[in-house]
């Protein structure tokens, strides 16, 4: 049997040394950082403690409430408001992923010009300088586009097109003009319904993701589920017509599929046959039709 190894508490050290030195060789150096103390802190700020402000979530038409927290000046979480009638506190993925945002790294941080196929960045009194004199060059020939503005935003931004003598244009990726117009054409109110969906015993959604990315999907979730709740009673029955599983689709109780642009025609003919037999609301479905 051999002789034990007998390890002297200063060997030890020396080989606990050596091990640190390895790990932390082979990791990567943090990058520095600046760090400026708050030498006349706000009064309104102490280090440590969380504050909370209200706002509205941007990142969809919807415009739901939202409760920002933050740390120092700086948002790091974002809920939902429950005293807000739309979300009543809750909030969807993409309005959670707000905050990516604020902080994305690769986030235009100075005015760029193009140079050749490349960006050049310049500074603010440059950018400024170009862009009056481009204004002042084309007076009466400008537009101002943005997206869905209210308030005094969108006051600020009809100003500005005012000014130079231009147009405010408003766009959005997943646009209403098509639901304003329907709104219009049926109830004659010119503008984007909200729909009741806790309400209804039944609902038929024709290409309509409610439940991810149409109108207020976290106001019609509250609501889908307020609406299957009426299944004891015989309620809460959901069909979806559309030309791809979605995530509304895979909750439905009845999925039709449909050729892309063809749910129109679905629609139509369910609204003859309603007028054909003389069912329920067959007054509303013919002068509807009318129309179509």
């Amino acid at each position: 049997m051999s002789d034990s190894v007998v390890l002297h508490r200063r060997d030890f050290l020396k080989l606990v040394g050596v091990g640190v030195a390895g790990a932390a060789a082979g990791c990567a150096k943090p990058p520095a950082e600046k760090l400026i103390p708050y030498l006349v802190a706000p009064e309104e700020i102490l280090p440590g403690v969380p504050y909370f402000y209200a706002s509205t979530c941007r990142e969809c038409p919807a415009g739901c409430g939202l409760i920002a927290r933050t740390r120092e000046g700086r948002a790091i979480k974002l809920e939902g408001n429950p005293a807000h009638p739309l979300g009543q506190g809750g909030l969807c993925a993409r309005g959670q992923a707000g905050l990516q945002g604020l902080y994305d790294p690769d986030r235009v941080k100075t005015p760029l010009v193009k140079d050749g196929a490349a960006w050049k960045a310049v500074t603010w009194d440059e950018a400024l300088a170009l862009v009056g004199g481009k204004l002042a060059a084309a007076k009466g020939r400008t537009l101002l586009l943005t997206g869905l503005e209210t308030g005094t935003m969108r006051a600020l931004g009809r100003e500005f097109a005012k000014a130079t003598g231009g147009r405010h244009v408003m766009w959005e990726p997943f646009g209403y003009e098509n639901v304003r117009a329907a709104n219009r054409a049926t109830y004659g109110l010119d503008a984007v319904p909200c729909y009741d969906v806790g309400a209804a015993r039944c609902v038929i959604a024709f290409g309509a993701d409610f439940l991810e990315t149409f109108a207020s999907p976290v106001t019609q979730a509250r609501g889908f589920a307020a609406m299957r709740a009426q299944r004891d009673d015989g309620g809460g029955h959901f069909v979806t017509v559309e030309p791809r599983l979605s995530s509304t689709g895979a909750n439905a109780d009845e999925w039709v599929a449909a050729k892309p642009g063809s749910e129109f025609a679905v629609a139509l003919g369910i609204a003859h046959v309603i007028v054909a037999e003389n069912l329920g609301g067959a007054a509303d479905a013919r002068g509807a039709l009318r129309g179509a």
